[in-house]
């Protein structure tokens, strides 16, 4: 995608029920996720090229929070060189609780629990140590979609109304498998790709501990971040869509006094592929001798001498 001539773009004003930090998220005509910002004021540019896009407007406070407001979705026609006026209200949210429970009827704890509006927007949560969980922020008067899952079993999405204060509890049960597309409410798991190695240092003699492995796509957007283990292993990812042009970037550990870097450019992977790196060797760079500091004055023997004292 080219870059967005000057003054093209879209002056976003935000209209908010109560003071926040706004997270502001803007997707292409193509439905990529184009970038997103955190806004502080009641005014942002977001600064895009001629098209239709779709904004994202959410309180960044926690899905839990009860004080959160709920989020406003703008579809924006943005004309080549023009900046376009818009303007999002983040009025009061409603908000759900509830138990998620097991099969068993015991405790479901750090569930996975999704409400979805009529609008697409999604408000994401994890149940507590008790099995209970809070959804903020969501819309009034509209009804929304609740589902829940855990590692192994899936709940039978329900459709709730939120209310201002919370309503009623709802208890969402884990009774079906989560594998299998054929069984009922059964999806599919999407499994990503990712990319392994192992690091050592410029001698190659010994294991990078603590490297820092980073992943970056084809404009330098930083996809995900790790650390090697102690015998330098490392895997980055493991939510990878298919994706080419990709670049590791290994940063040497703390153990090491001078930083060194290593790319490794134009790397691909499918979805669901652990691509194997091999051994990546730290390239230690040449060192800029210090310069020496004239100014400083030098040692004398004269600058060694202790008084005397008489006895």
């Amino acid at each position: 995608m080219s870059p967005a001539p000057a003054g093209t773009g879209i002056a976003l004003r935000l209209v908010r029920a109560r003071p926040c930090v706004a997270r502001v998220r803007w997707w292409a005509p193509d439905g990529r996720l184009a970038g997103d910002k955190r806004v502080h004021d009641a005014t942002a540019l977001v600064t895009v090229p001629a098209g239709t896009w779709l904004l994202d407007v959410a309180d960044d406070r926690s899905s839990h929070d009860p004080s959160r407001l709920a989020p406003a979705r703008l579809e924006v026609q943005v004309r080549d060189g023009w900046r376009t006026a818009a303007q999002a209200h983040l009025l009061p949210g409603a908000v759900l609780t509830g138990s998620v429970r097991t099969a068993q009827d015991t405790r479901a704890r750090w569930a996975e629990v999704e409400a979805s509006g009529p609008d697409g927007t999604l408000v994401r949560t994890r149940t507590d140590g008790l099995g209970v969980f809070t959804l903020a922020g969501l819309g009034a008067g509209t009804d929304v979609l609740v589902s829940a899952r855990s590692r192994w079993h899936q709940a039978t999405p329900v459709l709730a109304r939120p209310t201002r204060p919370a309503g009623p509890r709802l208890v969402l049960r884990l009774a079906q498998p989560l594998l299998g597309a054929s069984r009922p409410g059964g999806t599919d798991p999407v499994v990503g790709g990712a990319l392994r190695g192992v690091v050592l240092d410029a001698d190659g003699e010994r294991a990078s501990y603590a490297a820092v492995v980073e992943l970056r796509d084809a404009r330098g957007s930083l996809l995900a971040r790790t650390r090697t283990d102690r015998e330098g292993r490392f895997v980055v990812g493991g939510d990878l869509p298919a994706a080419a042009g990709l670049t590791v970037v290994v940063k040497s550990g703390p153990g090491d006094v001078v930083v060194d870097r290593v790319h490794l450019r134009g790397l691909a992977v499918g979805a669901g592929q652990l691509v194997d790196l091999g051994t990546v060797r730290m390239t230690r760079a040449a060192r800029r001798p210090r310069p020496q500091r004239a100014s400083l004055p030098r040692a004398t023997a004269a600058a060694l001498r202790l008084p005397s004292t008489r006895v």
